[in-house]
């Protein structure tokens, strides 16, 4: 099997996990609503861009006060939900690639 092939079985796999079947779920209820939508980007943007132009330690300074900004946001349950079900795909896919590399050091 080449490594393209075991990708493509990877991915579908990856697809099937509930983790990744909750968060895009939710992604798909916060689309929804596009008003979220939008200040959900904006957000993102604005992050982006404050890791983008300054220092790290500059910018999580900034992040924690745009997070501080966005509290109310956050706990909206449409956002709420995403936020969650992404970092349990997130913390899925850490702990996969862990594993990889265990096997890759063996």
């Amino acid at each position: 099997m080449n490594i393209n092939q075991l990708s493509k079985e990877v991915a579908s796999f990856i697809k099937n996990t509930n983790e990744f079947k909750a968060m895009n779920k939710s992604k798909l209820e916060l689309d929804k609503n596009r008003s979220l939508k939008r200040q959900f980007d904006m957000y993102i943007n604005k992050k982006n861009n404050l890791y983008s132009n300054y220092s790290l330690e500059d910018a999580s300074k900034k992040v924690n006060q745009l997070n501080r900004d966005y509290n109310d946001f956050f706990n909206l349950p449409v956002v709420s939900n995403y936020i969650q079900k992404t970092k349990e795909f997130n913390n899925m896919m850490e702990n996969f690639y862990k594993l990889i590399e265990k096997e890759l050091l063996k």
